[in-house]
């Protein structure tokens, strides 16, 4: 190593401070300098003292993961047909359709979604995509002469885009409660009130009757010396069970048994995720026939006040009474807490009168626990508890739009990449409308633009390309999740990537960025603000390890966009998951870009007139480009 010449001499800047400190001493005490001058010395030491003590910030490396193009480049000619056919005002055009009124919000089994499927088929049809649906049904009259030997028997059936499966709604459902308690010769039994003592999803229609163990918190940590569930059979019973921790145990452990909840815990909230310990599943593993989970919900007098009719409505918002609708594909239980096994929340007062029947209350139970330092779990003698479920149900069509574009390599066209988007939204309640304009008319318009631009493009990429429009999104993945499931007979093709579409028309602002960078992990703030534009903003996720990063940026080099490239430790971007998320389970990487969240989501005012049709161009060129890359490699 070659050493650099001296340079003059210095003094570190802390002895040019005390060296200060002590002439300006000396001033005071001699008095022989003016209090102007004693002023002056004084700002410069706080100036030097402030440099010593507050060095410059580090730059977040996170902002790495950025990639701005200064000038685009030339689009090649193998796909310049293609993308330049993808334009802002045709995108705008389709999704003037897609979320008019005429479409009543396209709920799932409903004529508005139908009618939306049904016009997606026909762009399909209009661009000479290859139809891999369900066969179109043969006229009965036809199928009668045939019969009867008058005509010759009719040509197969051709296959339509339309991709049909039964779905199951469910459009009314109730829970029932009731505990049955045997001492000496005597019954006693007595039936709880929903939304007053209990709260229940029913969703299944089954009922079921066992006896009651109490088994405290829930907490089975041999390693902190606390096992609830030692000396107790819990396998075919009803368990009751405390929702929270006790005091006493040590900080780890109550961050590894956070309270059961309908979501995830939030990151940064104590552990890591896969030291946690979902109690409900946990039971549920333990063999246990069904959880009650005690919560308390403050006092006595604010639980009575939160079960009162409102008195007055928000005004800015549209007073809709929304009925009971439920969908889920037949024998599936929806993915929630609720239904991955039989769970009720009681009151402290409902719990009160279970554990009558052992002499104690749930205060006393929990004091007991606090005092001992020991669980008090036990099998509560002579009670029985019974939860029924009563629900409505009728089968009704589900409908995936489905479209292919084979790939012209011989080999690799055995293999798909997948282009979707769900077409579902939130339908119409009463006289409101909720169009879906962004959600996710906008996406839709995004595989129309992609498969539009591929048939007008001369040169096809090497695999498959397959265009879908899911339905069932807004209930639970059903349409992607059934695809996958059950991939149409007439695809030839295995998928070997999935490229999303969900909500690209709304532009971001500094706000919606801030709320995007706690959503989705990436820096947010000022730093990030001066290097973008944030209308031109937009974050681009992929599965962590799939080798998709270097491919997003190599696409953007033709479009412009201020892109954060995201690798994803997780399928959801913190508010909730997209149809990505079946493919995933299937270990099948993904691309989906994101762009703002606003006050209008699942609104009735999503609507056309605040898209950005100069967004949705660039982001479809942009998936158009990542698509062709993938698919022609």
């Amino acid at each position: 190593m070659t050493r650099a010449p001296p340079g003059p001499l210095t003094l570190p800047q802390e002895h040019v401070m005390m060296s200060s400190v002590l002439m300006i001493v000396q001033e005071v005490a001699n008095m022989k300098k003016s209090a102007f001058t004693l002023l002056i010395s004084l700002m410069v030491i706080l100036s030097i003292s402030a440099q010593t003590q507050a060095p410059a910030a580090k730059p977040d490396e996170r902002l790495k993961n950025l990639d701005l193009v200064a000038k685009t480049d030339a689009v090649p000619d193998a796909f310049k047909a293609g993308f330049e056919s993808i334009l802002a005002r045709d995108s705008l055009a389709m999704l003037a359709f897609i979320a008019s009124d005429l479409m009543e919000g396209r709920e799932t089994g409903t004529r508005g979604f139908q009618a939306a499927a049904e016009y997606a088929a026909s762009l399909f049809g209009l661009a000479k995509l290859k139809p891999v649906g369900d066969p179109a049904p043969r006229p009965m009259g036809n199928m009668m002469q045939m019969l009867s030997g008058s005509q010759a028997p009719p040509k197969a059936p051709e296959a339509t885009y339309l991709q049909e499966f039964p779905l199951v709604e469910t459009t009314e459902s109730s829970t029932a409660l009731s505990l049955e308690v045997r001492q000496g010769g005597s019954v006693r039994s007595h039936t709880f009130r929903p939304a007053i003592d209990y709260l229940g999803f029913g969703t299944t229609g089954d009922t079921l009757t066992g006896p009651v163990v109490f088994v405290g918190y829930g907490i089975g940590e041999k390693a902190a010396g606390f096992d609830e569930f030692k000396g107790i059979d819990i396998k075919g019973k009803i368990v009751l069970m405390i929702s929270g921790t006790p005091d006493f145990l040590p900080k780890e452990t109550k961050a590894k048994y956070p309270m059961p909840s309908m979501a995830p815990p939030p990151p940064g909230s104590g552990g890591p995720a896969a030291a946690r310990v979902d109690r409900i599943d946990d039971l549920r593993r333990r063999g246990a026939a069904a959880v009650l989970q005690i919560r308390g919900f403050g006092s006595e007098a604010d639980r009575w006040r939160s079960l009162m009719p409102r008195k007055s409505v928000y005004d800015e918002s549209p007073i809709i009474h929304k009925t009971y609708r439920r969908v889920s594909l037949p024998g599936e239980l929806e993915k929630t807490p609720w239904t991955r096994s039989s769970v009720v929340t009681l009151t402290p007062g409902a719990a009160d009168r279970i554990l009558e029947a052992a002499g104690m209350t749930l205060e006393d139970a929990k004091k007991k626990i606090e005092t001992t330092r020991k669980p008090a779990s036990l099998e509560l003698p002579g009670t029985s508890v019974t939860l029924s479920s009563t629900v409505k149900t009728q089968a009704i069509r589900g409908i995936n739009v489905v479209g292919v574009i084979e790939g012209s390599d011989p080999e690799l066209k055995k293999e798909a990449v997948v282009i979707g988007a769900h077409l579902d939204h939130e339908g119409r309640w009463e006289d409101y409308i909720y169009n879906g304009s962004d959600d996710n008319g906008s996406g839709s318009v995004g595989v129309l633009n992609l498969a539009r631009a591929f048939a007008a493009n001369p040169q096809k990429p090497k695999r498959t390309l397959v265009f879908c429009l899911w339905c069932g999104e807004e209930k639970g993945l059903l349409g992607s999740e059934y695809f996958v499931a059950n991939p149409p007979r007439l695809l030839q093709a295995k998928t070997v990537a999935y490229l999303n579409f969900d909500m690209i028309s709304r532009p971001y602002d500094e706000k919606s960025i801030a709320f995007a960078g706690r959503m989705m992990d990436f820096p947010a703030g000022p730093d990030l603000l001066k290097m973008i534009k944030p209308a031109n903003f937009v974050p681009v996720s992929f599965p962590a390890g799939a080798p998709y990063g270097e491919i997003i940026r190599a696409a953007n080099r033709y479009v412009g966009l201020d892109v954060y490239v995201r690798e994803a430790k997780r399928t959801d971007v913190g508010f909730g998951d997209s149809d990505h998320t079946s493919f995933h389970e299937a270990k099948i990487p993904w691309v989906w870009p994101f762009t703002a969240v606003t006050e209008n989501l699942h609104q009735t005012s999503d609507s056309v007139d605040k898209a950005s049709g100069e967004l949705m161009e660039k982001v479809s060129r942009l998936m158009f480009v990542i698509a062709w890359m993938i698919g022609d490699k």
